[in-house]
């Protein structure tokens, strides 16, 4: 199927609105703060539209339907609890990075720590952005592009990486945050049309729930079930996602940007409202492509379905010409928003973790410039890497496995660091090498488990670890007990350096500015959760 006219009149439009606005903004952003950070002086609505489209990108859009049309809307339980996984960054970790002024996460780790550390974990936050954001992100747009338009696969990675770069080099960190605010708004528009086209189509509501029957739509799966286990979802995820909303640098990089500590929590908590939709507009597409499709085309040398055709193919066959176009854009628009928000806060990392220590005395001009190159670094290097995705099953598994393993331990850096005083630079450095070794291993033998092929780790056999969010969680464990034993026995960081670094008034760090109820976070907050929980318990 191809594009018609009408639908590249839509396209054209939002190319325009972005590329104005870009131009707009490109000359605002001249120092490095202004470049990196957007000055510090983002406003909540912006702070949380860019979370939202620095989160969703074109691999939570195939992802996640192809997910829901294998398992049901289990999946959207990621989202939801996303949600609960913000409440570490807005009560505990904001007002740490607000208040020392940081460019970046790793520099909070050398505050806390010692400058060893925050090269280790920036240097590892780079590699994961190559593995798991750029490249994941260009596989499923050239998916996309590839089952809507015929595109060539790697002509299309080449293609969208690059456009993305242009903009991120020129503008910065203001220009990503305004053009991830339109894109939003298109993205959500264009959710909410083909998800309301898709359910009038199979009856509604109630239609898709007698054709698929109700263990599809049970949000809280048992304990033995391989890949939304309930203790795996609610603790599990709970660890992996407070490292990705309070850790992770390409998304709390927004939050860095405010103009002051309620405006970025403000910013987070208007984020998890527009998350309470996602299950609803990502999942529900590919239940309803589970309707029309019951069985895809499968995955080349594989017996299993390529679930990642669902929401392409839907689209195709779904959409409208016109309407077409805008869920075109919308993906694209996601796409660009994720792209842009790794581009720029892995040239953030490099130049001021890496660059600086080597050239502390670099000009801002340089510093700018040594951040534009790194983009196009990190373009070509995430464009090298996204086909070998192709051989995992799935881009959700690809994406939250290497997560999973990879980032649960170091979540425990973290918390340990802020909350346990007794946390010391060695027993964090041991974490870092055990989380190195360990997740690897542990990924590896899960992946020939989920080909059906024999575990080489006795351990993981037991019934309880082996769905992938149980074994991710154990690694979790034992990094920290040896972070715990190894601080145990090495000397503790001083009085001085712990001052600013870790948790000692719990109502100061809590506590919310002098602001009418309608600012103030901790109602909006409350607010949030009330509802969150409902609709948990409303699915379950």
């Amino acid at each position: 199927m191809s594009l018609w006219f009408s639908d590249w009149v839509v396209i054209a439009l939002y190319g325009l609105v972005i590329a104005v606005v870009a131009f707009v903004l490109v000359r605002k952003s001249g120092t490095a703060e202004g470049y990196f950070l957007a000055g510090r002086s983002l406003t909540w609505p912006f702070i949380g539209a860019s979370l939202f489209a620095a989160n969703i990108s074109a691999e939570h859009i195939v992802g996640l339907a192809g997910a829901g049309w294998r398992g049901g809307m289990a999946v959207g339980g990621f989202e939801w609890m996303a949600i609960y996984c913000m409440i570490p960054l807005i009560l505990l970790f904001l007002p740490f990075y607000i208040r020392n002024k940081i460019f970046t996460v790793p520099e909070f780790l050398e505050q806390r720590f010692s400058p060893g550390v925050r090269m280790f974990f920036s240097g590892f936050m780079v590699i994961v952005a190559v593995l798991v954001k750029v490249s994941i992100s260009l596989w499923a747009a050239s998916i996309f592009f590839d089952n809507l338009l015929g595109w060539n696969r790697i002509w299309t990675i080449w293609i969208v990486g690059l456009a993305t770069a242009v903009y991120t080099m020129k503008g910065g960190l203001r220009v990503v945050v305004y053009t991830d605010a339109l894109q939003s708004v298109v993205l959500l528009v264009a959710a909410v049309v083909l998800t309301t086209l898709g359910l009038r189509q199979v009856g509604g509501w109630s239609g898709l729930h007698e054709k698929l029957g109700p263990e599809m739509f049970q949000m809280v799966k048992p304990l033995t079930d391989v890949d939304y286990p309930w203790f795996g979802m609610f603790f599990g995820v709970f660890v992996l996602g407070s490292f990705y909303w309070s850790m992770d640098q390409v998304l709390v990089q927004r939050a860095f940007a405010a103009k002051d500590l309620n405006e970025g929590r403000l910013g987070a908590i208007f984020c998890g409202f527009l998350k309470l939709a996602t299950p609803f507009l990502l999942v529900v597409p590919g239940l309803i492509a589970k309707c029309n499709y019951p069985s895809l085309p499968l995955i080349p040398g594989s017996e299993n379905p390529d679930t990642d055709l669902a929401y392409p193919t839907l689209l195709r066959d779904l959409m409208p010409h016109g309407l077409l176009g805008l869920t075109f854009a919308g993906v694209v628009a996601a796409l660009m928003g994720h792209l842009s928000a790794t581009y720029n806060s892995i040239a953030t990392l490099v130049t001021r973790d890496f660059y600086l220590h080597w050239r502390p005395q670099a000009s801002q001009n340089r510093q700018v410039l040594v951040g534009r190159i790194v983009v196009l670094a990190v373009c070509a290097l995430g464009a090298l890497w996204a086909p070998i995705i192709g051989n995992f099953q799935g881009l959700w598994n690809y994406l939250q496995s290497v997560q999973a393993y990879l980032m649960m331990p170091v979540a425990a850096v973290f918390f340990f660091g802020v909350l346990w005083k007794r946390t010391t630079t060695a027993g964090v450095t041991a974490c870092f090498v055990a989380a190195a070794v360990l997740g690897p291993i542990f990924m590896y033998n899960n992946q020939l488990v989920i080909q059906g092929k024999q575990s080489f780790l006795p351990l993981m056999d037991h019934w309880l670890l082996k769905p992938w969010l149980h074994t991710a969680f154990f690694n979790f464990l034992v990094c920290s007990a040896i972070l715990v034993a190894v601080s145990l026995i090495t000397r503790p960081a001083s009085t001085v350096q712990l001052a600013t670094t870790t948790v000692s008034d719990w109502k100061s760090l809590l506590a919310a500015e002098r602001v009418p109820l309608y600012r103030n976070y901790l109602f909006w907050l409350g607010l949030l959760l009330t509802i969150c929980t409902a609709l948990w318990y409303t699915m379950r």
